[in-house]
């Protein structure tokens, strides 16, 4: 009998609905369950995976802040991956803020207390999770603590730790000595009395450990008066200061009334770095703002100082540590120079001097860069862009420096002296006056003595040209003195200039020539140095010619390179 259908009929309610048919082969067979569950051909025969929630963690950014400083809230939900995964959040007992965000929120309160923070799962309300949360009263902004107030009046020679947030007095001058080291903490306020002043000596070290500028270390002064300096008196020893403030310190009696003196080995030794800065202000000081005398120094590492509002200059150096100076900034002071001091302005070791945005006042009658001490290695003086040097007549008067490089008299074994002065165009190197009103021969000039490997590019040289004390065999104009801007040449042929030495550079106002050739060669006018550089105002020409190898004779009457 043929199999009959239920087509164009609905299906009947009831028993059958165990059967569905399937059509295979061609043939409509009747089947049991096998291409789905019971009457649902859309049935896949399996049912969603359950939501499990395991568990709610929270964790805040901080388990203690001060009022109205926000904590951050973090929920963690441990779930299957149905979940939904979401909290609802709830702060206990009221009298904060909480501002929820999904997994995250933050508090703030307003008054001091203990609260509790709690996350609830919203896919299983029976899982949450929670963090305790203490908020203190707020101290006073960094850098203005009056309490708690500690008193330091003995000197220290074992190592200690002066508590930040806190008000640390010193009344009276005390020294920090032996191998003893004195921490000073962020936010400490160290309060010095009219004209007091720490002394660090010994291999002592004072650290003032700010760590931010919002994090800082302040010295400060006596509402009445000026405290005074923060002395660094011995080669081993150290002040070492990160995010610091000094203010109105420099009342020490002497040195130019520095907030901050420290003292190298001596004049002839090599450098003693004893100052570290790192992110420090030094304002409104009484006098000078840093003294580094005996070649005292500054580390290598010292950067980002600031000194402003100093009744003096913001630096007094002497010439060696004028090299270890960081760049900063130091205008806004009474006199906006950096003084050079000590007994000479010599240079007896390699050094490099950065543009501080300030000239440089070099007020000697004479300055040496060349070996001492028995040493004879080449000693270079490297220059930056900008740098400004400002030579001063002295009283008297007498002209301003004679700045020698090398020596003469020993040929061929002459000591040697490197200038390395490569400006720009827009940062030119200048050696000028340091009078208020320049003039000519203001001050004597660059005496390239012994100086092979110099360069010049981009210098100027200004008002200089005053009587000398040379006199040399070369072939200038006779019955005229050996006075010029720029003398080149050790009256031998130990140096003779390439005639790239100086370049793109310009001599102006000199009292004498431009360029004085005293180096000895073949011929008179063996290497021309002004093809590219600018000569302006000067007495006399701007090349002489340079002096012969004997047994040669100079032309009658002697003359110029270029006129």
């Amino acid at each position: 009998m043929p199999l009959q259908t239920n087509a164009g009929r609905a299906p009947a309610d009831g028993p059958v609905q165990s059967l569905v048919r399937c059509v295979a082969a061609g043939a409509l067979v009747l089947l049991q369950t096998a291409c789905g569950a019971a009457g649902d051909p859309t049935n896949t025969g399996t049912t969603p995976p359950k939501c499990t929630v395991s568990g709610v963690s929270v964790s805040a950014s901080a388990a203690t802040v001060n009022t109205g400083v926000a904590a951050t809230l973090t929920a963690t939900a441990s779930t299957t991956s149905s979940c939904a995964g979401g909290v609802s959040w709830a702060a206990t007992p009221s009298g904060g803020t909480l501002t929820p965000s999904g997994l995250t929120a933050t508090f703030t309160a307003a008054t001091p207390g203990t609260f509790t923070i709690t996350a609830t799962s919203s896919d299983d309300p029976t899982k949450s999770g929670s963090t305790t949360l203490t908020v203190t009263a707020a101290g006073p902004p960094c850098g203005q603590a009056t309490t708690p107030a500690v008193t330091h009046s003995s000197n220290i020679t074992t190592s200690e730790t002066w508590a930040g947030d806190a008000l640390h007095i010193v009344p009276n001058n005390i020294t920090i000595s032996g191998s003893a080291v004195v921490t000073i903490q962020p936010c400490a306020v160290v309060a010095l009395g009219a004209g007091t002043s720490i002394n660090v000596a010994g291999s002592a070290h004072l650290v003032a450990a700010g760590t931010g500028n919002t994090k800082f270390v302040t010295f400060r002064r006596n509402t009445a008066q000026a405290w005074g300096t923060l002395v660094g008196s011995t080669a081993t020893s150290l002040i070492d200061l990160t995010w610091t403030t000094l203010t109105g310190g420099g009342n020490f009696g002497g040195m130019s009334n520095p907030t901050i003196a420290v003292f190298g080995a001596g004049y002839g030794s090599a450098l003693s770095p004893v100052l570290r800065t790192n992110n420090v202000t030094i304002q409104s000081s009484q006098g000078v703002g840093v003294y580094l005398d005996a070649n005292g120094a500054f580390t290598g590492d010292s950067q980002v100082l600031q000194i402003t509002g100093a009744g003096g200059r913001p630096i007094m150096s002497t010439m060696m540590s004028l090299g270890s100076v960081p760049t900063g900034a130091y205008t806004g002071n009474a006199t906006d120079e950096i003084l050079i001091v000590g007994p000479n302005a010599n240079v007896f070791a390699n050094t490099t001097i950065q543009d501080l945005g300030v000239p440089v006042r070099i007020a000697y009658t004479s300055m040496s860069v060349a070996p001492s001490g028995g040493a004879t290695a080449p000693v270079t003086l490297t220059l930056k862009p900008g740098v400004v040097f400002k030579f001063p007549k002295l009283p008297g008067p007498q002209p301003g420096a004679r700045v020698s490089f090398g020596t003469n008299g020993n040929d061929p074994n002459n000591l040697v002296g490197v200038l390395n002065a490569i400006g720009t165009a827009a940062k030119p190197i200048i050696f000028t006056s340091g009078e208020a009103a320049p003039a000519p021969g203001d001050w004597v000039g660059l005496w390239l003595n012994t100086a092979n490997g110099s360069r010049l590019d981009y210098v100027q040289i200004n008002y200089a040209g005053a009587a000398s004390s040379i006199v040399s065999n070369n072939c200038r104009l006779v019955n005229t003195p050996d006075n010029a801007a720029l003398l080149i040449g050790d009256f031998s042929s130990q140096y003779v200039p390439p005639s790239n030495l100086i370049t793109n550079s310009t001599i102006s106002n000199s009292a004498g020539y431009g360029i004085n050739a005293m180096w000895q060669a073949g011929i008179f006018n063996s290497v021309d140095l002004t093809a590219t550089n600018v000569f302006t105002n000067n007495a006399r020409c701007r090349q002489t010619y340079n002096g012969l190898t004997p047994p040669g004779v100079c032309p009658v009457g002697g003359g110029c390179t270029v006129p």
